[in-house]
């Protein structure tokens, strides 16, 4: 297999509408650090496939589609767009449901990602590629538990080995990259851009995806709400991933990508009385009251929609390792529950391909994200069995050679 790695800079526009906060009325100040896309490409038997992996608080799969099709004439087979979900990037069309991307910003999209991705095809190298796993003690918990408890965050990652050695690392973390608060105006990678730089070497890059991480984040773990805190949680992360240089060449194989459209139905006007009787109730603090007003709002709009939502559910294998791909915020237990049908060598990436908002799982309690999630309790679920059959199908097709 021949793998390359390219990256490119996302130009923000001085004032333009900041996403990941309902509530934002700042436009995007100065640049903390800067935003990047970031393009893995695999190559074998003749197949490419690229990975885009942006610093955007989501991709829409309108956007998506145009970098597949500009990626195209790079030949590039096929490719997936995914977010890292910071909240300190442009707007991006994220709103539940998913929505047209802002026309200027998709065009800066594609045209970073056709600069990486051509930086990546050339870059290509004969390389193997192992599926490390490790469980990341103090990162990051459930939202909706309180701070006692204590959640080991799975956190995944794809290791490229030349003869050199390490020379590329893409981590997938199920974790909510909101560190930074939401007053910040300056864009920033938040959390993503954090463990790329704690991984970065000379000779190696990083590339930082999210997984899973509809119900996780640093709410309960973090010590501050600055760069310095981003430094210390991504060390966490790079202190405990092994890096190890693979000993084995590795299967030489690259499956294109298997899709199944799932139709899932929105909420009902019931559903979505109960969930705002249910979340009603008041919270501890101003900040959290807010944000539920804000919730039980974007619930009052999603229930004047009455057609159901397809989204498309991806699964692709790259030498001996599976990536699935969900377009939405897929809660943690269904991602583990993915992997514990669909075999070990898997790897759940969020947010990516489009965007349809919150996939809780059918036993959450009440919550801003049961609240403003736009589909029928058990949609998690039913995404989760059909990333399962994709999964197994190209799985199956590389044993079957």
């Amino acid at each position: 297999m021949r793998i390359g790695h390219g990256e490119q800079l996302f130009e923000v526009r001085p004032g333009e509408p900041m996403g990941g906060y309902a509530d934002r009325a700042q436009g995007a100040g100065g640049v903390l650090d800067p935003l990047e896309v970031h393009v893995v490409t695999f190559a074998a038997g003749g197949r490419r496939f690229a990975l885009v992996v942006a610093d955007l608080v989501c991709v829409n799969a309108d956007v998506a589609g145009q970098v597949r099709d500009a990626l195209r004439e790079l030949r590039i087979d096929d490719c997936w767009v995914a977010a890292t979900h910071t909240h300190a990037s442009p707007e991006t069309g994220c709103t539940p449901g998913g929505s047209p991307t802002p026309p200027d910003v998709g065009r800066r999209l594609v045209a970073a990602a056709v600069s990486a991705a051509t930086a990546a095809v050339v870059d290509e190298r004969d390389a193997a590629l192992t599926r490390v796993r490790t469980e990341v003690a103090g990162l990051a918990g459930r939202r909706i538990a309180g701070a006692a408890e204590r959640l080991d965050v799975p956190v995944d990652a794809l290791v490229v080995s030349t003869e050199a050695g390490v020379t590329g690392v893409v981590t997938v973390s199920p974790v909510h990259p909101t560190v930074l608060p939401a007053g910040n105006s300056d864009v920033s990678a938040d959390l993503n851009g954090a463990i790329r730089r704690a991984l970065e070497a000379p000779g190696r890059w990083a590339v930082a995806a999210t997984g899973a991480a509809g119900d996780i984040s640093t709410r309960h773990t973090r010590r501050g709400r600055s760069p310095a805190e981003l430094a210390r949680l991504a060390s966490l992360v790079a202190a405990a991933l092994p890096l190890t240089p693979s000993r084995e060449p590795g299967a030489d194989t690259v499956r294109l990508p298997v899709s199944r459209r799932v139709r899932l139905e929105p909420k009902t006007a019931a559903e979505v009385a109960a969930a705002t009787r249910a979340t009603a109730a008041g919270a501890a603090d101003a900040r959290t009251r807010q944000v539920f007003e804000q919730g039980r709002r974007i619930a009052g709009e999603l229930a004047d929609r009455g057609e159901p939502y397809d989204v498309d559910v991806q699964a692709v294998r790259l030498g001996g390792v599976t990536l699935v791909a969900i377009p939405g915020e897929l809660f943690l237990e269904l991602g583990e529950a993915i992997r514990a049908a669909a075999g070990p060598r898997v790897i759940v990436v969020g947010y990516a391909n489009g965007y349809l908002g919150y996939l809780p799982s059918r036993s959450t309690p009440p919550t801003y994200e049961t609240l403003v999630s736009p589909v029928r309790p058990g949609s998690g679920e039913r995404v989760a069995d059909v990333a399962v059959q994709v999964a197994r199908i190209v799985a199956a097709a590389e044993e079957s050679t």
